[in-house]
């Protein structure tokens, strides 16, 4: 009798152990379950909240550039006589053009006809440099153009070379957009009318009609 339920109290023991795994192990899968379905509900919370964000963001930016600037531009102001300040530093261009970031403007109005990217190579000409940058970013403006500036420098001493240079500022000038149109441009020309568009036709051509130092002959 003794062994009978020595057996029997073994067979209990044994059926309270398993009987004890198997709640363990269905709580710590019931658990898992639930952690995982409150972490899809967060991240589902989280996604909608982000969605309605972009689509509110996306409701409040005004619905600018719906049409094109015109051929036109109402800002030209023809033929301009041309003043340099001796004293003339970056400072004081960069303070005049505040629209203008690293280089880069567009019409805030209506949508630029053409992208332009204008070439300048440029070596020991600092003053120069700053005579047309002061120039050149009203006379685009006034055109309407989206357009960005780029000054490709040669170091050392070695033989200028302007055609390397023109090719460098293509190529980087590519990496950064889409341009409708390439002007290289001298560093020591600056333009005086404004209705002499900066824009490309079907074939190259040149900008240059007169220069003050010939008679504009």
């Amino acid at each position: 009798l003794s062994l009978y339920v020595f057996h029997l109290f073994y067979k209990f023991r044994v059926l309270v152990l398993v009987t004890l795994c198997l709640t363990v192990l269905w709580a710590t899968f019931s658990y898992f379950v639930d952690s995982r379905q409150d972490s899809y509900k967060a991240k589902s919370m989280v996604e909608d909240s982000q969605k309605e964000e972009r689509m509110e963001s996306i409701a409040k930016v005004p619905t600018v550039k719906l049409f094109h600037c015109p051929a036109l531009p109402p800002y030209l102001r023809g033929a301009s006589k041309l003043t340099f300040k001796a004293s003339l530093t970056l400072e004081e261009v960069q303070k005049e053009n505040p629209q203008v970031a690293k280089g880069r403007y567009h019409p805030t109005e209506c949508s630029a006809l053409q992208h332009v990217a204008i070439l300048i190579p440029h070596r020991n000409r600092e003053k120069h440099l700053l005579y047309l940058l002061e120039h050149l970013h009203p006379f685009l403006q006034r055109q309407q153009l989206d357009y960005g500036i780029y000054v490709i420098h040669q170091a050392g001493s070695t033989k200028f070379n302007r055609a390397k240079l023109l090719d460098v500022g293509y190529l980087e000038a590519l990496k950064e957009a889409n341009w409708d149109c390439f002007i290289f441009h001298d560093v020591d020309l600056v333009p005086e009318n404004d209705f002499n568009f900066y824009m490309c036709d079907r074939q190259p051509k040149h900008l240059v009609v007169g220069r003050n130092n010939t008679g504009y002959r």
